[in-house]
């Protein structure tokens, strides 16, 4: 059965509704762009409002927390009753998420949460893993029973774990190359001292890998947000949605910027190792707050832009300014919808076809866009039918 929205679009040029199939406007991802109090966030509830309608698979990332008044939705509230399980993560993923930048603890950092990982599940202890005077055959060992064990380790300890990880030999005739190490190599672990320090004051202000048992409310229900996504993934929806909230971090923007790197690529992941026949849908709210400046190949966003068609994972984000995303990045959207913008700088980092409505871009009422879809050239000037719930933008009235 086609699936197709009848009445979210009217024409202003005929006066008539603009049918428009949901595969046309989200299977080559739509980007929706446009002012503060344009109506792109209106737009953009509409559309999912109606995916419900339709029993679509949709996955709301959340960075604010204005999407809480969709009904029939599972919302989690990152770092408040869901958390994010840092054993499905790497070495890389976690430097980012702990936003370790220096090269010496980068490169230690695998060998690190290897060392954590023997000390809980090999050794059955809640310290750091000791490499001073520790022989090379006794770590093998344990690298051995590693491997058939646990991974789980302790993140708190990562701090003090790399310095550990900085054992050197002596240097006179007593050094021991049986052994891993037998002093601390002082002058590297005074190079990196500021960046451990950083990332002690990072680790205590962290919330988002709370286990459910470190939590001090009893009454509130945790969800490891991995596991809701491979369900979401890998399950078609009747009518439920998946929030995942992340505006307890809303004031940090890398952590944010990482946290969506790494809720993205878990999606990709979770839909190359477990094909599905149905699409699912992953929406961005604000994406130029949360866009790395030079974005990595391997990051979540881009990667669903360049491969998740192939495997049914399509993306709606919106975002205030085009200018906000690299050309390179925009060219991966086949569909737009363009609310008001505020200068013409913004209109030339758009595709030709809507270039050519300048004037109107830059004028355009309340609720009013241009709509380019997929593999047409048609660019249609449209406004869009406002769905019967709002979104909380949470503004301060003036009205007492």
């Amino acid at each position: 059965m086609e699936t197709r929205f009848e009445t979210l679009f009217f024409n202003r040029v005929n006066q008539q509704y603009e049918p428009v199939r949901l595969d046309s406007l989200l299977a080559q991802h739509l980007l929706i762009t446009g002012v503060t109090g344009s109506g792109k966030s209106t737009t953009a509830l509409a559309i999912m409002m109606g995916m419900k309608t339709f029993h679509q698979n949709l996955i709301i990332l959340d960075p604010t927390g204005e999407y809480q008044s969709i009904p029939d939705s599972r919302r989690v509230v990152l770092g408040r009753d869901s958390f994010l399980d840092i054993n499905h993560l790497n070495a890389n993923e976690i430097g980012k998420m702990l936003n370790i930048t220096h090269p010496q603890l980068l490169s230690k950092l695998p060998l690190a949460i290897e060392s954590l990982q023997i000390s809980r599940n090999v050794l059955n202890s809640p310290s750091v893993y000791k490499k001073i005077n520790r022989t090379r055959d006794s770590h093998q060992f344990n690298l051995k029973r590693l491997s058939i064990a646990n991974k789980d380790f302790d993140l708190n300890l990562i701090a003090d774990q790399l310095v550990e990880e900085f054992v050197i030999p002596r240097n006179d005739d007593k050094a021991d190359f049986t052994l891993l190490g037998q002093q601390y190599d002082q002058d590297m672990i005074q190079r990196v001292w500021s960046d451990l320090e950083t990332l002690r004051l990072t680790l205590r202000a962290m919330k988002v890998t709370e286990l459910p048992e470190d939590s001090s409310d009893n009454h509130v229900v945790h969800y490891d947000v991995g596991y809701l996504i491979n369900l979401f993934v890998t399950h078609q929806a009747s009518e439920q949605s998946l929030i995942i909230d992340l505006s307890e971090y809303a004031n940090d923007i890398h952590f944010s910027q990482t946290l969506i790197d790494i809720l993205t690529r878990e999606v990709m992941l979770n839909r190359q190792r477990f094909p599905q026949q149905f699409p699912v849908v992953i929406f961005i709210d604000e994406a130029h707050r949360y866009l790395p400046k030079v974005i990595a190949a391997d990051n979540g966003i881009f990667s669903i832009l360049r491969e998740g068609r192939k495997v049914g994972v399509d993306l709606m984000m919106s975002t205030q300014s085009p200018l906000d995303l690299s050309a390179k990045l925009i060219g991966q959207f086949g569909s737009l919808i363009c609310h008001r913008l505020g200068s013409p700088e913004e209109i030339d980092a758009l595709p030709p076809a809507i270039q050519n409505s300048r004037l109107a871009l830059m004028a355009l009422p309340v609720g009013e866009a241009f709509l380019k879809i997929a593999n047409s050239s048609a660019v249609k000037l449209v406004q869009i039918t406002p769905a019967s719930v709002e979104h909380n933008t949470n503004n301060i009235s003036f009205d007492i």
